[in-house]
């Protein structure tokens, strides 16, 4: 019975109704499986191209090579509001994901999983991770970076405006150093020094996030409670008010002997006489000059409203050698303490940083009645920071930068309106035993660049001769038919 009706099936008009239906089926059927396998291969491989204007999923050499030499477990969690999911940054990932085994990433949103925070780490700020956020988490070194749409945007300072100028986006170099950051095996350290009053942490909070944000571990020691030093960090002296003991002392100074690096500042209100901490200095090639620095009120450019708000000039050397070359000089000193260089021996080398204009040094509280130049005050252009390097018997080198105001690290206004910023990033990476974390990559266009037509008159003329060529070919066809 079966097999009778399968025969007249196949042979009669049925199957001629049904042969091009299921002629169809089967190829949509063919398509839409050969689109999902496609569409497949296409994700793990990251073979979409990127035909955006500015071609922001597209890796550079630099993250490639950050991705191949990838020897640790990393996961991205992308926390995103759904809906609002930023697809620029999605195929950068997927890209990424496809580039290495050693690098996965999954899309999160804190609605439907508020414990996320708390599986990821238990040490994490409150608030780091939130909505829009990219956490990257190696659990081999358990260290954790938490990336923000404000670590996407390239911001460079336009001196004419006199503010930051959103410049372009820098996904893939973000999203790569922070790579770098949580899987090394280890990552440059900062340390400040504390316990003799210096500069309280609500205050150095800014100068902290902006390290942080630039992948340097940011803590304080205190070498009185035990705390100790390893020449591979960066120690920070910031404006102390008491001196150190003479074991402190011995403690810096091995360190220095170990190749550590120093940031020194000491404000013009700061104590003129700290005996160790002097010492130390001087081993240095640091000299603090007592008073406030003034700016003679006939050299207008080396200050700015006030002759006490200098305007220091930029020397050549290595760390602000890029500065220099890019102009970006414009520093603000809001108060400052002036320095002399200690001659040593030939193993000590000083040189200038930051110079004043012309000027002279005002006892402090002399300052308080009359800013006027008085008889017997020494003037001429100062030294207001020094940076010197020292070649230690073992082979090692010690570095260190005196700076004679605090403001220029930590004021937050000051890193807005001038390069103070971008000078503390070049003098920690300069002074910094361990290799800072910085990447070359180029930041992507941020808006689509106006068209523009370098020969107007060429597609005018086309305008205009268009109607015109039709109409000359039309006129053959016109009088023909005028003719019968």
């Amino acid at each position: 019975m079966k097999t009778g009706f399968l025969k007249k099936w196949t042979s009669g008009r049925l199957f001629k109704r049904a042969a091009p239906f299921l002629a169809t089926l089967a190829v949509l059927s063919s398509c839409t499986l050969a689109v999902l396998l496609m569409d497949s291969i296409e994700r793990q491989n990251a073979l979409r191209m990127d035909f955006s204007f500015n071609s922001v999923t597209t890796q550079s050499k630099q993250a490639q090579q950050v991705l191949l030499e990838l020897d640790r477990p990393v996961h991205a969690y992308a926390i995103m509001t759904p809906g609002q999911e930023d697809q620029a940054l999605l195929g950068l990932l997927n890209r990424f994901a496809a580039t290495s085994p050693m690098f996965t990433y999954s899309v999160e949103n804190l609605v439907s999983n508020p414990m996320l925070v708390n599986l990821i780490s238990s040490e994490m700020e409150d608030g780091a991770a939130a909505a829009d956020t990219l956490v990257l988490h190696c659990g081999q070194t358990g260290r954790i970076r938490v990336l923000g749409m404000l670590d996407f945007l390239d911001q460079r300072f336009d001196a004419d405006q006199g503010a930051y100028q959103l410049t372009g986006l820098r996904y893939e170099a973000a999203i790569s150093e922070a790579l770098l950051y949580v899987s090394m095996d280890s990552v440059p350290v900062i340390r400040l020094l504390d316990g003799h009053g210096e500069i309280p942490e609500a205050e150095t909070e800014d100068m902290e996030a902006l390290l942080k944000s630039h992948h340097y571990q940011v803590s304080r020691v205190n070498l009185l409670r035990g705390d100790e030093l390893d020449p591979s960090e960066l120690l920070m002296i910031l404006s102390p008010q008491k001196d150190l003991q003479e074991a402190e002392l011995q403690k810096i100074t091995a360190f220095l002997g170990g190749g550590g690096g120093t940031i020194i500042t000491s404000d013009y209100h700061d104590p003129d006489s700290l005996p160790l901490f002097d010492a130390l200095y001087r081993s240095m090639g640091f000299l603090r000059i007592p008073g406030i620095v003034v700016a003679q009120s006939e050299d207008r450019a080396a200050y700015i409203d006030s002759p006490l708000f200098l305007t220091p000039y930029m020397e050549m050397t290595e760390p602000t050698a890029a500065l220099i070359g890019a102009r970006q000089t414009r520093l603000r000193l809001p108060g400052a303490r002036a320095f002399d260089i200690v001659q040593g021996d030939g193993t000590l080398l000083v040189d200038p940083l930051l110079i004043s204009g012309q000027a002279y040094v005002k006892d402090v509280k002399k300052a308080e009645g009359t800013l006027e130049m008085e008889e017997g005050e020494r003037s001429g252009q100062f030294y207001l920071a020094l940076l010197s390097d020292r070649a230690h018997p073992n082979g090692t080198h010690s570095r260190a930068m005196i700076l004679g105001s605090s403001p220029l690290l930590l004021d937050s206004w000051l890193k807005e309106i001038t390069y103070s910023a971008d000078f503390l990033l070049r003098i920690a990476a300069y002074l910094s035993p361990r290799e800072s974390i910085g990447l070359d990559i180029a930041p992507r266009q941020l808006v689509r660049p106006e068209m523009s037509v370098s020969s107007p008159w060429l597609p005018v003329m086309l305008i205009i001769l268009l109607p015109l060529l039709v109409g000359a070919a039309a006129i053959p066809v016109l009088m023909r038919r005028r003719k019968r």
